[in-house]
Protein backbone atom coordinates (compact mmCIF):
# COMPACT_ATOMS: atom_id res chain seq x y z
CA UNK A 1 0.00 0.00 0.00
CA UNK A 2 1.30 3.43 -0.86
CA UNK A 3 1.62 6.20 1.70
CA UNK A 4 -0.23 8.56 -0.60
CA UNK A 5 -3.32 6.32 -0.38
CA UNK A 6 -3.24 6.52 3.42
CA UNK A 7 -2.92 10.28 3.24
CA UNK A 8 -5.82 10.47 0.80
CA UNK A 9 -8.08 8.43 3.10
CA UNK A 10 -6.98 10.49 6.11
CA UNK A 11 -7.75 13.68 4.21
CA UNK A 12 -11.26 12.44 3.31
CA UNK A 13 -11.99 11.54 6.95
CA UNK A 14 -10.67 14.89 8.11
CA UNK A 15 -12.95 16.73 5.67
CA UNK A 16 -15.90 14.64 6.84
CA UNK A 17 -15.21 15.56 10.46
CA UNK A 18 -14.98 19.24 9.55
CA UNK A 19 -18.31 19.06 7.71
CA UNK A 20 -19.88 17.35 10.72
CA UNK A 21 -18.62 20.07 13.08
CA UNK A 22 -19.92 22.78 10.75
CA UNK A 23 -23.32 21.08 10.54
CA UNK A 24 -23.52 20.75 14.31
CA UNK A 25 -22.64 24.42 14.75
CA UNK A 26 -25.26 25.39 12.16
CA UNK A 27 -27.91 23.34 13.99
CA UNK A 28 -26.93 24.93 17.32
CA UNK A 29 -27.31 28.44 15.86
CA UNK A 30 -30.69 27.54 14.35
CA UNK A 31 -31.90 26.12 17.68
CA UNK A 32 -30.75 29.26 19.53
CA UNK A 33 -32.55 31.52 17.07
CA UNK A 34 -35.72 29.43 17.29
CA UNK A 35 -35.77 29.65 21.09
CA UNK A 36 -35.11 33.41 20.98
CA UNK A 37 -37.95 33.87 18.50
CA UNK A 38 -40.29 31.74 20.61
CA UNK A 39 -39.44 33.84 23.66
CA UNK A 40 -40.12 37.05 21.70
CA UNK A 41 -43.47 35.73 20.50
CA UNK A 42 -44.44 34.63 24.01
CA UNK A 43 -43.56 38.06 25.40
CA UNK A 44 -45.52 39.75 22.62
CA UNK A 45 -48.55 37.55 23.30
CA UNK A 46 -48.53 38.45 26.99
CA UNK A 47 -48.21 42.18 26.30
CA UNK A 48 -50.99 42.49 23.71
CA UNK A 49 -54.70 41.74 24.06
CA UNK A 50 -55.65 38.44 22.55
CA UNK A 51 -57.21 38.82 19.13
CA UNK A 52 -57.71 35.43 17.48
CA UNK A 53 -57.54 36.92 13.98
CA UNK A 54 -54.35 38.90 14.56
CA UNK A 55 -51.59 37.84 12.22
CA UNK A 56 -53.86 35.41 10.40
CA UNK A 57 -54.16 35.52 6.65
CA UNK A 58 -57.38 34.90 4.80
CA UNK A 59 -56.20 31.44 3.81
CA UNK A 60 -55.96 30.38 7.46
CA UNK A 61 -59.44 31.55 8.43
CA UNK A 62 -62.23 28.98 8.41
CA UNK A 63 -63.99 28.74 5.11
CA UNK A 64 -67.56 29.83 4.75
CA UNK A 65 -69.68 27.61 2.61
CA UNK A 66 -71.82 28.88 -0.25
CA UNK A 67 -74.96 28.56 1.89
CA UNK A 68 -73.57 31.06 4.39
CA UNK A 69 -73.25 33.59 1.58
CA UNK A 70 -76.80 33.09 0.26
CA UNK A 71 -79.76 34.96 1.79
CA UNK A 72 -81.64 33.03 4.48
CA UNK A 73 -85.04 33.23 2.82
CA UNK A 74 -85.48 33.15 -0.93
CA UNK A 75 -86.83 36.33 -2.43
CA UNK A 76 -90.03 36.14 -4.44
CA UNK A 77 -89.38 35.42 -8.07
CA UNK A 78 -90.07 38.29 -10.46
CA UNK A 79 -90.95 37.50 -14.04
Amino acid sequence: MYLSEDYFVFHIHEQGEQRLLQELERRRVIAERATERAAELAAAREAEPTDPAQGVTDAARPRRGIRALLPRRPRPATA
